[in-house]
């Protein structure tokens, strides 16, 4: 089935999954023009889709087609070794082996658990969240209240910043309420914006009331309206270190603000009516003292009320996340922390009843934000998991945590991304650069059959391990850019008009920002990191990125044997054909590129027992040795032990 047959599946699968059952079929008859083949399968995944929901699980994915598989044209294997992750996987799943050689569960998504579950998600957040709108409907209520049963105040204006505070506070509850998910940035907007509301309509209360009554003559009244202000300012100052626990900075800036306002509001008051306020200017010489003082008390306390709101917003916020590190994820234990990336973190991890290590992404707190931002990230785990070749990494699970952290669970691979094994070891022989990017063809042979662009391959998201017994098993992963072939709707889920990927190893049509990206455009990325394993450095490095983005539109590339001298001319001209500017002078296709890697003369220099002999001998001492287990790959204990060591 070709690319853009897939894309219409996809679209026609999305829209038809937003209609009632009953009239899908109609729908989906005239949508489809009378291509019934397209139709039975548009239904089809829309059944599994319905079972998947009733069942709380997908089916297992059918077996891989090898068929044309190439690495039977690689150099032989070492006797008793097999090929890493071509055992067979049964239709049910449970198959004895998964792609590393250990058990392996079935590389589905639980629907339940993903970005489209029901309520009870976002506990704690929904919780502080109500708690807040709570407290500011009663200050309301309360106000209220007292002004026109207790204290009968005849301004009937002065309650509409009230009525303004009780329907925007009953809004944001109906919005808490709903069972849709509430993003980490979306609940702190609302928990900054009902604070700023309650202070802004206090604010707005105690300008109106000081100066009516000052309007009457009746300043005794108007102070103790600003003493009641100063009071709930202190609430106010209190409720955010409990409700909206950040770091000092940002704590201390918006209680400082909040401390402050009755006294800005004061002054205000005062320049914009001498006359009715006048009284305030006179109460100092009459009592001895200044105006400054009488306030000045208050003023003080308030803020060192602040400072120590923000000290403990800061505390509340760092235990927080303390807490957030050590807990356990799910099924998940997190032993340590792996690595930072620009999405987020990732953890060692355990199963709580597999035992066996896996990688744990944690994706930061308001960078999953908004609509296309928890789009893409869905979009990075399911269609991860729709690819099953062994030098893809595979994904087990994903979720979001109580507290609305999204993450997704990989495989963990003991070993080291191309870009750590070339600070440590210097560029590659050329006969094993081509062993490795031969099976990163190989992945990318699969990912572009059904229609997905990577398009951010590096160095940095390319793993080399020890897998299932094989040294030198390439991974590509990092799926969080992908992109289906030229299609509208899947590129306004990649911020239209901004640059995605990495500088460095993007091709030219990607560094001009356009949305029409092929693979062609990921030939490219993985020529400039064939370059990069070459030479030890990228095509274009010299500048900033502007200089660099300049370049890779204009410039052409150094030939990688004048900055590392040796490298075989048939496979320098390789890397310089993926680097043309023009996709149409690339190769065809990542099965193209995988037949001239193969065809190149030192392509027969680096094999399994080559690549056996440098990780017994050069390869990284913390995944050798005891600590292993039937396979070869270390246990959860041991890692956890050398990683604290």
């Amino acid at each position: 089935m070709t690319p853009d047959r897939w894309r219409r599946i996809d679209e026609l699968f999305d829209a038809a999954s937003r209609l009632d059952p009953d009239t899908r079929e109609g729908w989906l008859r005239q949508a489809c023009d009378g291509d019934d083949v397209l139709r039975d399968e548009v239904l089809r995944l829309l059944s599994h889709d319905e079972r998947a929901e009733l069942e709380r699980f997908l089916p297992a994915p059918e077996a891989i087609d090898r068929t044309g598989d190439r690495t039977g044209t690689w150099p032989p294997h070492a006797a008793g070794r097999h090929p890493a992750g071509l055992e067979s996987i049964g239709r049910n799943g449970a198959a004895p082996g998964g792609r590393d050689g250990g058990f392996t569960p079935i590389a589905a998504i639980h629907p339940g658990s993903g970005p489209g579950s029901s309520a009870g998600r976002h506990v704690p957040a929904k919780q502080r969240l109500l708690g807040l709108v709570c407290l500011s409907l009663g200050l309301a209520l309360l106000m209220l209240s007292w002004k026109y049963l207790v204290a009968r105040d005849p301004a009937p204006t002065q309650a509409i910043p009230y009525s303004i505070l009780i329907v925007a506070s009953c809004g944001v509850a109906l919005l808490i309420l709903r069972p849709a998910p509430l993003s980490p940035s979306r609940a702190r907007f609302l928990e900054l914006g009902m604070i700023g509301l309650v202070a802004g309509v206090f604010a707005v209360s105690q300008y109106q009331t000081m100066l009516d009554f000052a309007r009457r003559g009746d300043p005794l009244r108007a102070q103790f309206v600003m003493n009641h202000r100063v009071l709930i300012a202190a609430i106010l100052v209190l409720c955010h270190g409990l409700y909206a626990p950040s770091d000092w900075r940002k704590s201390g800036l918006v209680v400082g603000l909040i401390a402050v306002l009755p006294f800005a509001t004061l002054l205000a008051l005062y320049l914009r009516n001498p006359g009715p306020m006048a009284w305030l200017g006179g109460m100092g010489p009459r009592g001895g003292t200044s105006p400054l003082v009488l306030v000045g008390f208050d003023a003080m306390l308030l803020l060192i009320l602040a400072a120590g709101s923000a000290s403990g917003s800061h505390l509340i916020a760092r235990l927080r996340r303390e807490v957030r590190e050590a807990r356990q994820v799910g099924q998940y234990r997190l032993l340590r922390k792996l690595g930072v990336g620009g999405m987020g973190e990732v953890y060692l991890a355990e199963h709580q009843f597999l035992k066996r290590p896996c990688a744990l992404k944690l994706i930061k707190p308001g960078i999953e934000s908004g609509a296309k931002a928890l789009a893409r990230f869905e979009r990075e785990v399911r269609l991860t998991a729709t690819l099953s070749h062994p030098n893809t990494v595979e994904i087990y699970d994903y979720g979001r945590t109580e507290d609305g952290v999204y993450y997704y669970v990989m495989e963990y691979l003991p070993g080291m991304n191309l870009a750590e094994l070339v600070e440590r070891h210097g560029p590659l022989p050329p006969g094993r650069a081509i062993y490795l990017l031969r099976q990163i063809c190989l992945a990318l042979r699969e990912a572009h059959g059904v229609g997905l662009v990577h398009r951010d391959i590096k160095p940095s998201n390319i793993i080399v391990a020890r897998r299932g017994g094989e040294d030198d098993v390439a991974k590509l992963l990092d799926f969080g850019l992908v992109l289906p072939g030229p299609s509208n709707g899947a590129s306004d889920l990649s911020d239209e008009g901004r640059i995605l990927g990495t500088p460095l190893y993007m091709s030219p049509e990607q560094a001009t920002v356009r949305q029409e990206l092929d693979a062609c455009s990921d030939l490219y990325s993985l020529g400039a990191v064939a370059y990069y394993l070459l030479t030890g450095r990228p095509p274009f490095h010299e500048g900033g990125m502007i200089e660099i983005l300049v370049a890779l539109a204009r410039d052409p590339a150094v030939p990688p044997s004048l900055i590392h001298p040796g490298i075989p001319e048939d496979l320098e001209r390789l890397v310089l054909k993926c680097l043309e500017k023009n996709p149409d002078d690339r190769f065809r296709d990542a099965d193209a590129l995988e037949r001239a890697l193969g065809q190149c003369r030192c392509a027969a220099h680096w094999g399994p027992a080559q690549a056996a002999r440098w990780w017994l001998t050069a390869g990284d001492p913390m995944e050798t040795g005891s600590g292993e287990d039937a396979s070869g790959r270390p246990t959860a204990d041991a890692l956890e032990a050398r990683h604290s060591a």
